[in-house]
């Protein structure tokens, strides 16, 4: 059996963040093991997020950046000003590239791809067992967990997704300004379906179609609103498909286990690190990781912050979003519309980052319909007692 200080169980968006991250510190002298049974040689994932300049170690391999972003909603459409903010977009597969080459450069980090076939908690630590060797760490980093959103009392969504990077037979898109929501799309059941734009030339652009509601679609179903968007709202008859992703995240206000024992510790969707009330994983990924880094680096646990009040009513205001969309109790189309219509891009998007304070959660929360959502928070506040 291999013992290391430290291992990484899954080598996805968290555990290479949290990764990248040791090795920026004293950590890099520990002995650090990353297991996945996927080498992430494929670009499986798009990544879009909002941040100011000079705050992330990844600028240098964003995509795309942009100084406005174009919003099309039920009565309200238009160019958002973003302020100090910067709209990117981060392909996966130069993530991984960037994270991997920065770790090759520590003989102490050793990547393996194996398949994990157990991971139990020990006296003498996280003990692992893949279909090739047994491991034992200090701590182990899990974020393999599947999140089971079966609670009663929880309320369960999906975030799913499918996106064509697809080349036209003409000039059409504005390379200057994304579309950051369209949400003329048709709305079918219970959630919100939206599309966005991603130009990476005046004939080259992501397309994706979004949709949050309870259930998966058919295949053909994302398929046929990509071919009708395109089409009827881009006016483009003539182009081909050269890359396409589809992805799943789970959207639940269930309780989060950040430990699964004394030597286990949850970190990526079963550590709570995506948005339940909006899918977003990229940024809180990378605040997540690094507060637990500098746990590890100050005290040599790895400890997370205990939840104050205002994280709690943030919680809350999640599960009340969560409530009204499954509960049908507004159209999700007319909330976000609201949202962006009656307050400044800016604020908006410190209040999705979990940066604002109560008296601007309430001040923004105030755009919303409010029947809807007072009858969604008592029913959330219900559930929780």
């Amino acid at each position: 059996m291999q013992k290391y200080d430290y291992i990484i169980a899954g080598g996805g968006l968290a555990g290479l963040s949290l990764a990248y991250y040791m090795n920026q510190t004293v950590l890099r002298e520990k002995s650090i093991l990353i297991i996945d049974q996927d080498t992430k040689t494929k670009n499986d994932r798009t990544w879009c997020f909002w941040e100011k300049d000079n705050q992330s170690p990844f600028d240098q391999i964003v995509h795309r950046s942009w100084q406005k972003v174009f919003f099309h909603g039920t009565n309200f459409s238009g160019t958002l000003n973003l302020g100090d903010y910067h709209y990117k977009w981060l392909r996966g597969i130069d993530f991984y590239h960037f994270v991997k080459t920065d770790l090759a450069k520590n003989p102490n980090i050793l990547f393996v791809n194996e398949r994990i076939e157990r991971l139990k908690d020990t006296p003498d630590g996280g003990f692992i067992i893949t279909d090739q060797n047994q491991y034992l760490g200090e701590y182990v980093f899990d974020s393999t967990k599947p999140l089971k959103m079966d609670l009663e009392d929880s309320h369960n969504m999906l975030q799913h997704f499918k996106g064509w990077e697809i080349v036209a037979d003409r000039p059409v898109f504005d390379t200057d300004c994304p579309t950051m929501m369209d949400y003329r799309v048709e709305q079918r059941g219970v959630g919100v379906r939206f599309m966005y734009v991603l130009p990476e030339s005046s004939t080259k652009a992501m397309i994706e179609y979004t949709v949050f509601s309870d259930s998966l679609l058919s295949p053909t179903e994302y398929d046929a609103e990509l071919h009708k968007y395109i089409k009827e709202f881009l006016k483009i008859e003539n182009f081909t498909v050269e890359h396409e992703e589809f992805g799943v995240i789970p959207m639940t206000d269930e309780p989060i286990t950040t430990h699964s024992g004394e030597h286990i510790i949850q970190i990526g969707t079963s550590g709570g690190y995506v948005k339940s009330s909006s899918g977003y994983a990229f940024q809180r990924t990378q605040r997540y990781t690094q507060a637990l880094v500098k746990t590890l680096v100050t005290i040599g646990k790895p400890l997370h912050p205990k939840k104050t009040f205002n994280k709690k009513f943030k919680e809350l205001l999640d599960s009340t979003l969560l409530n009204v969309l499954l509960k049908d109790r507004a159209l999700g189309k007319d909330v976000f519309t609201a949202l962006y219509k009656k307050n400044p891009t800016p604020r908006l998007f410190a209040f999705l980052d979990e940066d604002t304070t109560l008296m601007e959660d309430l001040k923004i929360m105030s755009s919303v319909p409010l029947w809807a959502f007072t009858k969604g928070i008592v029913d959330a506040l219900r559930k929780r007692i």
